[in-house]
């Protein structure tokens, strides 16, 4: 198996993990008490690659900036995730939010000239309808 594919099946399992907790989490806590409990396992995992890993960090602002930029992203789309699920079904919301590659993909369009073929664009189609029809109630 190819290491790719490899970790990204792997990253598919903690994803769906990560997508399900939070609903166990928040029938004894509420939004922002399961937000930073979130962000402190996140915290802690950030400090645990560190010692384990020993990388040597660089220090050059043009990717330090989108580097933290992404932390702040994703913990702010954690928060909206957690406010979501609060009240909406997991089986609902955690499909429609695993749409946000559609964002990512126009951005690489725009910003660095990315192509998609014919076959991509019916992908991207086909997982928008996907997502309409898993939400049908």
């Amino acid at each position: 198996m190819k290491d790719w594919l490899f970790y990204s099946l792997l990253a598919i399992v903690a994803w769906g993990f990560w997508a399900f907790l939070p609903k166990v989490a928040l029938t004894w806590l509420d939004p922002k008490s399961v937000f930073i409990y979130e962000a402190l396992g996140g915290a802690l995992t950030g400090l645990l690659g560190y010692i384990i890993l020993r990388p040597e960090l660089g220090f050059e602002i043009r990717g330090i900036i989108p580097s933290i930029l992404t932390g702040v992203a994703g913990f702010i789309g954690v928060l909206c995730f957690l406010y979501a699920i609060r009240t909406g079904k997991v089986s609902i919301v955690a499909p429609l939010t695993a749409l946000y590659p559609v964002v990512s993909l126009a951005l690489a369009v725009l910003f660095f000239r990315e192509k998609l073929n014919a076959v991509q664009v019916a992908g991207v189609f086909l997982a928008i309808v996907s997502v309409i029809l898993i939400s049908h109630e």
